[in-house]
């Protein structure tokens, strides 16, 4: 595969350098269209590109507050939006914790809130959620999300009149066999 790869310096489009980057399964090959070669420059900037583009369709582990029925802020924070199944490995969660926070106006924790956690129906029979429904303690209550299928789960969380949503990407982590 070849790429030309064109750095610029401002958003007036002034290029700094342009690059030929050519791919190929052993290696990447970069070299600049003038006569000195330069090693790393294309591939970190190829990789800057990737991750930067890459943040931006990421999931939020978790959103703003907002205000219920009884004047609550109601908060949903993620651990992990991206959870595993198969082998275990380190790096490679096979649970999300949920957590909903509570606070009153002043942003002082409420007790005694009840907390309903919930899936999308088509995900009912292949996810549990640990507790399914509680009271907050300290501000908080926590359930963990287990998953038995790949695909995107939305959680949400209800309360009083509130909903809070998260999406949880569910993957095959499989390991290659190399007995043959």
């Amino acid at each position: 595969m070849h790429y030309d790869l064109v750095v610029y310096a401002d958003p007036t489009q002034h290029i700094i350098r342009e690059y030929n980057v050519s791919f190929d399964a052993a290696a990447i090959r970069a070299a600049p269209t003038g006569k000195r070669m330069v090693r790393y420059v294309p591939a970190v900037c190829l990789c800057l590109l990737l991750l930067w583009s890459s943040t931006a369709c990421a999931p939020k582990h978790s959103e703003s507050p907002v205000l219920s029925e009884h004047g609550y802020r109601v908060s949903l924070h993620v651990s992990d939006t991206l959870i595993w199944l198969g082998p275990p490995g380190r790096g490679f969660p096979h649970t999300a914790e949920v957590v909903v926070r509570v606070q009153d106006a002043q942003g002082q924790s409420v007790d005694g809130v009840a907390v309903m956690f919930s899936v999308e129906p088509s995900w009912t029979q292949s996810v549990s959620l640990t507790p399914a429904e509680a009271l907050t303690r300290h501000g908080e209550v926590h359930t963990i999300l287990q998953p038995g299928t790949t695909g995107i789960i939305h959680v949400m969380a209800r309360v009083d009149n509130v909903v809070r949503e998260a999406a949880i990407t569910v993957s095959n982590r499989s390991i290659p066999d190399n007995s043959s």
